[in-house]
């Protein structure tokens, strides 16, 4: 079952090299808690990219599985997602202030174990507002220019803007907006975290994708910012 997760995990990236880049690390050796059930085969660090973003992925994301996550804790896939990203971002962070680079075994069961809880008990990344709609821009999508004029315009002040990235982390998003003095716009933010193989219902898709409105509400409003001759097909609308 490990191997054909592996597989299927290899087939959401195209690559423009046929050679195969063996990547071993010591995060690898050391998946030997009982939370590594939970969790697919790692991608290679050459395939850890977004081919609609053109991008590498700011972090090697660690993609749960969702099917066995569900049997074992019940969980629906909205929790699945959120507990997704919380375990990665907390990861990054604790990564941030170390100087490893990854996780013995007691300490990934207990980073899986106390994020899981965190879920449970409705503690939310993404935590809305209450409103009736929301505006998403694709980070990828949109000049770094573009993305200022936007903001200045007071295109945000009626709508809650999403600022969604197929390749940042929670981590390096918010610092690129503090880099840009984009911080105080009030952007929500939907990052590589969030992204899964699985849908809603728990099918293998081609490709990583969030149905968005899963997350967020079903009666919540999306508006899509849309840019010229660049589409993404990783957001899942109703």
């Amino acid at each position: 079952m490990k191997s054909l997760s592996y597989l299927v995990l290899l087939t959401l990236i195209s690559c423009g090299s046929g050679n195969l880049k063996k990547d071993m690390d010591e995060s690898s050796i050391y998946r030997t808690s009982g939370s590594e059930q939970f969790f697919l085969a790692e991608l290679p660090s050459w395939a850890n990219a977004s081919s609609q973003g053109n991008c590498l992925k700011a972090s090697s994301f660690h993609y749960l599985d969702f099917p066995k996550i569900k049997e074992t804790y019940q969980l629906n896939y909205s929790q699945m997602i959120e507990l997704q990203a919380q375990y990665n971002d907390r990861l990054e962070i604790y990564f941030r202030s170390t100087s490893k680079h990854f996780l013995k075994p007691m300490e990934e069961a207990s980073f899986f174990n106390s994020t899981l809880e965190q879920v449970r008990s409705g503690v939310k990344h993404l935590n809305l507002p209450i409103v009736s709609e929301v505006e998403v821009i694709w980070f990828e999508g949109i000049k770094p220019e573009e993305l200022k004029a936007l903001a200045l315009s007071g295109r945000f002040d009626q709508k809650l803007p999403i600022l969604f990235s197929s390749c940042h982390s929670n981590q390096s998003l918010n610092q690129w907006l503090t880099q840009e003095k984009l911080d105080g716009v009030g952007f929500y933010l939907i990052t590589g975290e969030w992204l899964s193989p699985y849908s809603s219902k728990n099918e293998l898709l081609a490709g990583l994708h969030l149905e968005i409105s899963a997350l967020i509400g079903p009666n919540i409003k999306l508006n899509i910012f849309e840019t010229e001759n660049k589409t993404n097909n990783e957001l899942i609308l109703p």
